[in-house]
């Protein structure tokens, strides 16, 4: 769409609310820029890991706000501190999720925390371009496919670009995220003021929260159709369950995604001052020399061990394979006949005995939880 001299291309969902481009064929002139533009027909990914790390950062309070340990706000807060530009997804007043420019810190709150969707990237990877030829330094954070994206689009490489991707699972659309809240607001008799995917007071992991009616509605992924569905794999974009980059073959300089499985790869940690996974831990990845170098910057605010791929891959699945489909056309089929309440309908009947094991995981002491998962 940005690459399009004539306009001719807009982004339109489909039945599901999946955004796919729409070419008008009275402003095509078959150029054929933007089928030159598409990353996922034209590049193979040949970087490899040079470097990995399990990190967190020092400041408690990004630490805190982020839905891992922090990582990338500690390098948003540098960028932007030394006049740089930052791009990452924030929720809209809809609660749909879009790639936003960040220009003072105190806005990088907007662009923390995981947001289980696809994000509209809309005009940004033209706006990239403009900043990076006036010599701005720009980090631009998104999924896989959306950098390399950005980079196919830009066509060259320019050393004040720095790029992040993230261990994606896939993306559900903004409609189904929509739709569910609906639901939630519907069931509790009032409007959402506030919404998490990922609320580290209920512990890290994947259990989020809603505020409505100024009262806290805890979201646990096992009794969540939403999140359930999408820990499962079953309602993300088709092209997920093919995606050439979950592998080690990564688009963006640097890596960034949780460090599950960190208990039983590296248990000596939780020895130390400052390592304690109810807060979050991180995998960084790095991916490039100039990737490299960059976090070469950060280093002073992080605390950090090094490790290795093979270690975060290993509860990682999306670092060696892409998720599987399992039942994503019933899924589907349900919501296309009777939209995401239908959908909750069936993830209640399906799942009677799963529902509580979240809550009941959660009553287990910490030490106790961590004993398990290092078996």
């Amino acid at each position: 769409m940005n690459i399009c001299p004539k306009q001719a291309i807009s982004m339109q969902e489909d039945e599901y609310g999946f955004i796919y481009p729409f070419i008008d064929e009275k402003k095509c002139v078959g150029c054929s820029k933007c089928a030159r533009a598409c990353a996922f027909q034209n590049k193979t990914e040949d970087n490899f890991p040079v470097e990995c790390y399990a990190a967190v950062s020092k400041n408690e309070i990004q630490r805190k706000q982020s839905a891992s340990a922090g990582i990338f706000a500690a390098m948003a807060t540098d960028v932007i501190a030394h006049g740089g530009i930052v791009y990452g997804a924030a929720f809209a007043d809809d609660w749909s999720v879009h790639h936003v420019r960040i220009t003072e810190t105190k806005d990088i709150i907007k662009i923390q925390g995981s947001k289980y969707v696809q994000s509209y990237t809309d005009n940004t990877f033209s706006e990239t371009e403009s900043f990076l030829k006036k010599g701005k330094t720009v980090l631009y954070s998104g999924t896989p496919c959306q950098i390399a994206g950005l980079k196919e689009f830009l066509g060259k490489d320019y050393e004040n670009l720095i790029t992040v991707d993230i261990i994606c699972h896939g993306v559900p659309s903004c409609k189904m995220l929509k739709d569910y809240l609906k639901l939630l607001c519907d069931k509790h008799k009032g409007s959402i003021e506030a919404f998490t995917f990922r609320d580290k007071s209920i512990g890290w992991g994947i259990n989020g929260s809603a505020v409505i009616n100024s009262r806290k509605v805890k979201l646990w992924q096992s009794a969540s159709s939403y999140l359930y569905y999408f820990t499962k794999g079953w309602i993300y974009r088709e092209n997920c369950y093919k995606c050439k980059y979950a592998s080690k073959h990564r688009s963006a300089d640097i890596t960034l995604g949780d460090y599950w499985g960190i208990e039983s790869q590296h248990p000596e940690l939780f020895k130390r001052n400052g390592w304690d996974e109810d807060k979050g831990i991180s995998c960084v990845i790095i991916n490039t020399a100039k990737g490299s170098s960059e976090f070469d910057k950060y280093r002073h605010s992080l605390n950090m061990v090094e490790t290795s791929f093979d270690r975060i891959a290993m509860k990682n699945a999306q670092l060696n394979r892409p998720c599987s489909a399992g039942d994503r056309e019933k899924i589907l089929s349900v919501y296309a006949d009777g939209g995401w309440g239908m959908v909750d309908k069936t993830f209640n009947k399906d799942n009677m005995l799963y529902k509580p094991m979240s809550f009941v995981k959660h009553l287990i002491p910490k030490k106790i939880r961590r004993y398990i998962k290092m078996r």
